[in-house]
């Protein structure tokens, strides 16, 4: 085996990312009915799986460097493969909520173990003539086509084989991690950098440019989970289509537009500016969530809700390769670090969404304006609360363009100073 296996195995384990990540939104509504779940605790579900994740990413600040690059590979592997199977069973044979929870605490131990360790096996990789900026996107592509395989695939069982026997699903999808666990056995892994003197995790957090690009990893993890995590029950009930038609409109072109953004750029992006893109992007995914919610036609907010996954297809990974190319030195805990950044966004974004949605809900028996509400725009409190939750959420695209306008602003800056290094001292001298 050589290194183009081991790209082989990165890619496919941002599959297996996807599938711990997206499989149990789309079983949302058969859990909802069949063990009588609310909308708060399958909010809470999406929380810890991105809790655990954050637990993971702050304990990989300090061990990611000081463990073998392998073992960790293959326990995220393995890990998830163990958690499917677990959710295949687990809510059937005892209480459900324990079982669905104890599930996704092994299987998010797993997620949490691929973004820590996949980014700085592909950075190490020697290069093959590619941007490295590219190559990460690149990898970050299988991820969404991993989350459009889910959604379409699931969607399609579940039609065939009819909701009782959803458990068969998360059986067949763990064959992936189970045959990656294989794989990392054997491939070659590069030596990996550790982090210089003066890139520390403590003096990269005393650094302005770096707090602000942590919060704009927050900022890219909330603005694409909370559509992606929502946009299943969004299209079911928010916009009253079928089940089918909202999977395939809905989150899986998400997911397709998301792949088509990170493989154009991961192809071709080496010819864009970051910052340029990263705004523009931003920008079209604030139009996007806003019309997803307005459009007085279903299937305009079905179409703007998959066109969001394009906006914020280059987002996440995009700011990760922004900071490699800043901060070449700071070695893998910086890339645990910017993952803890993201996972705190993904957690944030879902939670806030179901939470709002639930709220809206519950208060619209006691208070009069939504109702008024409701009954103006012709939507039932579920659909109402649905794209309340959607609203809010827009804010993380907001922030996003803003972060990136000041971290533009902020590199033309430090171009300047290095180019004329006296510029600036006569106020000082």
């Amino acid at each position: 085996m050589n290194y183009k296996h081991t790209r082989i195995a990165c890619y496919t384990g941002y599959v297996t990312q996807a599938i711990v990540v997206n499989l149990a939104p789309l079983l949302f509504v058969i859990f909802q009915k069949d063990f009588k779940f609310s909308l708060s605790f399958i909010a809470a579900v999406t929380l810890i799986t991105f809790l655990l994740q954050m637990g993971i990413d702050v304990a990989a600040i300090w061990f990611v460097e000081r463990t073998s690059y392998r073992a960790l590979a293959v326990s995220s592997q393995l890990t998830a493969f163990v958690g499917l199977v677990m959710m295949a069973f687990l809510p059937r044979i005892m209480m459900p909520e324990a079982g669905l929870l104890l599930s996704v605490l092994v299987y998010s131990t797993g997620s949490g173990l691929c973004e820590v360790v996949l980014s700085p096996l592909i950075e190490a990789i020697p290069s093959e003539g590619d941007g490295k900026g590219s190559s990460m996107t690149l990898m970050h592509s299988f991820y969404a086509w991993g989350q459009a395989a889910v959604i379409l695939l699931t969607t399609v069982l579940l039609r065939f084989i009819g909701d009782g026997l959803w458990w068969i699903i998360p059986i067949v999808w763990s064959t992936i991690p189970l045959f990656n666990t294989l794989v990392f056995l054997k491939v070659p892994l590069a030596d990996m950098q550790v982090h210089e003197e003066g890139h520390s995790i403590g003096k990269m957090l005393c650094r302005p440019e770096f707090v602000v690009a942590f919060i704009l990893m927050i900022c890219a993890g909330a603005g694409e989970q909370a559509m992606a995590q929502w946009a299943s029950m969004f299209c079911e009930k928010g916009l009253g289509v079928s089940k089918l038609v909202g999977d395939i409109l809905g989150p899986c072109m998400f997911a397709v537009m998301m792949g088509v953004g990170r493989t154009l750029h991961g192809l071709f992006g080496g010819r864009l500016s970051m910052y340029k893109l990263l705004a523009a992007l931003s920008a079209f995914t604030v139009a996007c969530y806003f019309l997803t919610v307005f459009a007085p036609i279903p299937l305009v907010s079905l179409i703007f809700c998959g066109l969001a996954g394009f906006g914020v297809s280059v987002m996440w990974p995009g700011m990760l390769a922004l900071c490699s190319s800043k901060y070449p030195a700071a070695g893998a805990a910086m890339f645990a670090l910017l993952a803890l950044g993201g996972d705190i966004g993904c957690s944030v974004g879902p939670w806030l969404m179901g939470t709002v949605s639930d709220t809206v809900i519950k208060l619209s028996d006691t208070v009069a304006f939504i109702g008024d509400i409701s009954i103006k725009t012709g939507l039932d409190t579920e659909q109402l609360g649905l794209r309340s939750g959607f609203l809010c959420a827009m804010v993380f695209p907001v922030l996003m363009l803003v972060g990136v306008i000041i971290l533009s602003k902020s590199g033309k800056r430090s171009n300047e100073k290095q180019k004329d290094p006296g510029k600036g001292k006569g106020a000082v001298s």
